[in-house]
C-alpha cells in the first residue's frame, strides 16, 4: 500500500515539473508507473538470482533479500523518470 502512496506522489512530482515547462504531464505520468514497475520487476530477478548464488535454493521462497532488490529497482526507475522529466525542454 505505501509503494501505491509513493508511486502516486512522485507522479505528481512529475507532472509538475512537466507542466511549469508548458507541456502536458500524462504521458510522463504514465511513464514514471512503467519505470517504477519495470525497475521493480528488475530488482525482483536480479535479487532473485543473487539470493538462489549467495544462499542456494530454499524452495523459492521471495525473502526480505530479494524484497529490498525489488525497492532498489522501483526507486532507479523513480530516479530516471525524475532526470527525463528534468532533461525535457521548456514548450515554445
Amino acid at each position: 500500500m505505501l509503494e501505491i502512496i509513493a508511486l502516486y506522489l512522485l507522479c505528481g512530482k512529475v507532472g509538475e515539473i512537466i507542466r511549469r515547462k508548458g507541456r502536458k504531464a500524462l504521458g510522463y505520468q504514465v511513464l514514471t508507473a512503467v519505470l517504477w514497475f519495470g525497475g521493480e520487476v528488475a530488482g525482483l530477478v536480479v535479487g532473485a538470482i543473487v539470493d538462489v548464488m549467495l544462499h542456494g535454493e530454499q524452495g523459492g521462497q521471495i525473502g526480505l533479500f530479494v524484497y529490498l532488490f525489488a525497492l532498489g529497482g522501483a526507486a532507479v526507475g523513480a530516479i530516471t523518470a525524475f532526470v527525463i522529466a528534468s532533461l525535457v525542454p521548456p514548450a515554445r
